[in-house]
């Protein structure tokens, strides 16, 4: 092969990865905005609602909602929908509600899944946690219970997934806030437990997929080549400071 025929190649394979990040990119934001637009519509019906259980089929990929639920500060949970049971008095469109989650859990890997969660319970349905409406806020208090004083985490998106590195805090004793040194992640050395990792990792996956929220909350580090970013959480104040 001659060197400008291998140029053309990798220039051609070149072009062809960045057309794929793009769909994937594409995909991924659309996955994640039919999910807050099911969300809209499930919270508009039913306020208090927190999360809903669902049947997925292994054979056509297609999705089947069971309940809403509510969850009380307590953590108990309780119904305020069941679709069986009430879906000739419900205002929700209940057939429009199984097709949009149908369409954007069909893929295995889309973004759309880092909502849901096995259910534990014998039944084994799945449970989608509906996206708050401030989703920056919930991670940090996610986070915060764990490392009060947490201004921000370094995440990794390598491979398509996410994964927290480390948490930096910053030492509030301080007149100006000092940066302390990072809590780095390890097998010997969980940041928090792995429900928690699920529910914070989940959130930060539907950030990125979202360009306006992408563009506010993550501050992308290293070269192109790197999927490394920080996560900056809202700014807390301290009484009488």
């Amino acid at each position: 092969m001659t060197d400008t025929a291998a140029n053309r190649v990798a220039t051609a394979l070149r072009h062809r990865g960045r057309a794929v990040d793009a769909f994937n990119e594409a995909q991924a934001r659309y996955e994640i905005a039919v999910l807050d637009h099911v969300t809209a519509r499930v919270v508009e019906a039913y306020p208090e609602a927190t999360h809903l259980t669902f049947d997925h089929s292994a054979h056509d990929r297609t999705v089947e909602p069971h309940a809403l639920w509510t969850t009380h500060p307590n953590g108990t949970e309780e119904p305020v929908l069941d679709v069986h049971r009430d879906a000739d008095t419900t205002t929700l469109d209940l057939e429009e509600l199984a097709d949009d989650l149908s369409d954007v859990l069909a893929g295995l890997h889309s973004a759309a899944w880092s909502a849901v969660r096995p259910t534990p319970r014998p039944d084994r349905r799945w449970t989608l946690d509906l996206p708050p409406a401030d989703r920056i806020a919930r991670i940090a208090r996610l986070v915060r219970a764990h490392h009060p004083h947490a201004q921000l985490l370094t995440v990794d998106f390598t491979g398509g997934i996410c994964r927290v590195l480390n948490v930096t805090r910053v030492d509030a004793t301080e007149t100006r806030g000092v940066a302390t040194e990072p809590v780095r992640a390890s097998d010997e050395h969980s940041l928090w437990p792995e429900d928690v990792e699920r529910r914070i990792t989940g959130l930060v996956r539907q950030i990125h997929a979202l360009p306006h929220l992408r563009a506010r909350h993550l501050a992308r580090v290293g070269g192109p080549d790197e999927h490394t970013a920080l996560l900056l959480f809202p700014q807390t104040h301290t009484h009488g400071k």
